[in-house]
């Protein structure tokens, strides 16, 4: 194996992906469209590619790809990966064609999905991985090229589809709420867009952290003793 780490898909996740790589790692970023792949390259001091075989000697491939394409990427990528290597299926809602891991039991194919947003990567926040890897030696391998997630974990990848969409749901509500709720103040564009750009997911930021000051602790405080007494109510 060459150690080489390669990522099929430069969109905005297929860039987190390859920020949260190894330093060291003999980086490929393949992508049907060359200026994008050729821009993310550039960004890593990377090699970059518009052809899939160009993952042959990669121990670990990383395909960040839209649902409807991956069946086809991972038939074939089957035909050219070298025995021993890792392929990851990123996708959150596309699977790996199970015949695929049939016709190639010496490439271990994994569904591997990212609990988090690009966007939420591109500014430095770090996801979770969840893998249905068991084994120590795989997981270990996974860590070592890819550091940059919080956690890579053994569980449920089926799950994250509806984590993402609770989080993605939450997350926006609270940005249009605010942004109507400022603009009905009649504030200033400028007001709004900090609010809703900064004061939101700064706040939300906070509370995941635990760097909460005493108005935001009494927010947090305040909410929860809200969701109590709903569920007391439903119950």
């Amino acid at each position: 194996m060459s150690g080489k780490l390669a990522v099929l898909g430069c969109g905005l996740m297929g860039s987190g992906i390859a920020s949260l790589a190894a330093p060291e790692a003999e980086l490929i970023l393949i992508d049907r469209e060359a200026e994008r792949a050729r821009a993310l390259a550039d960004r890593h001091h990377a090699a970059w590619s518009m052809d899939l075989r160009d993952a042959a000697e990669a121990e670990i491939v990383c395909a960040v790809l839209p649902a409807p394409v991956t069946e086809e990427a991972f038939r074939s990528l089957a035909e050219v990966l070298a025995p021993g290597a890792l392929a990851l299926n990123m996708s959150t809602k596309g699977q790996i064609p199970p015949d695929v891991k049939e016709r190639r039991p010496d490439v271990r194919f994994l569904e591997a999905k990212i609990v988090g947003a690009g966007v939420g990567v591109e500014a430095g926040l770090r996801p979770l991985l969840v893998t249905d890897a068991r084994e120590e030696s795989v997981l270990s391998a996974l860590r070592a090229a890819l550091p940059g997630f919080a956690e890579i974990v053994p569980g449920d990848p089926a799950l994250v589809p509806r984590v993402n969409a609770l989080g993605a749901y939450w997350g926006v509500r609270a940005a249009v709420e605010t942004e109507e709720a400022l603009r009905q103040m009649g504030l200033p564009v400028s007001w709004v867009r900090a609010a809703v750009g900064c004061l939101v997911p700064g706040s939300t930021l906070g509370y995941c952290q635990g760097r909460m000051g005493a108005f935001n602790r009494a927010v947090a405080e305040q909410v929860l003793a809200e969701i109590r007494e709903k569920k007391k109510t439903e119950a």
